[in-house]
């Protein structure tokens, strides 16, 4: 795993995990926004069969040190 340095590593470690993922292709990656919090990066992916509802946005938290990413909670 590499370190998440930047918003573009970020995004591309999230795209990555995403990828990896059976349900895919629910995920709009060209959409994500990326959010700066303190040792995290937090990506918010749209996800296709949650238009029109709130949040409409799977959240991801990547480690600026390793690279790591994990879902997080939506509410």
């Amino acid at each position: 795993m590499q370190s998440a340095t930047n918003a573009e590593a970020a995004r591309a470690a999230v795209a990555a995990y995403v990828k990896s993922q059976p349900n895919a292709a629910l995920y709009q990656l060209d959409s994500a926004r990326v959010m700066d919090v303190d040792t995290n990066w937090q990506v918010l992916v749209p996800r296709t069969d949650w238009a029109g509802r709130m949040p409409n946005a799977a959240a991801f938290e990547v480690d600026k040190k390793t690279g790591t990413v994990t879902t997080l909670k939506v509410k």
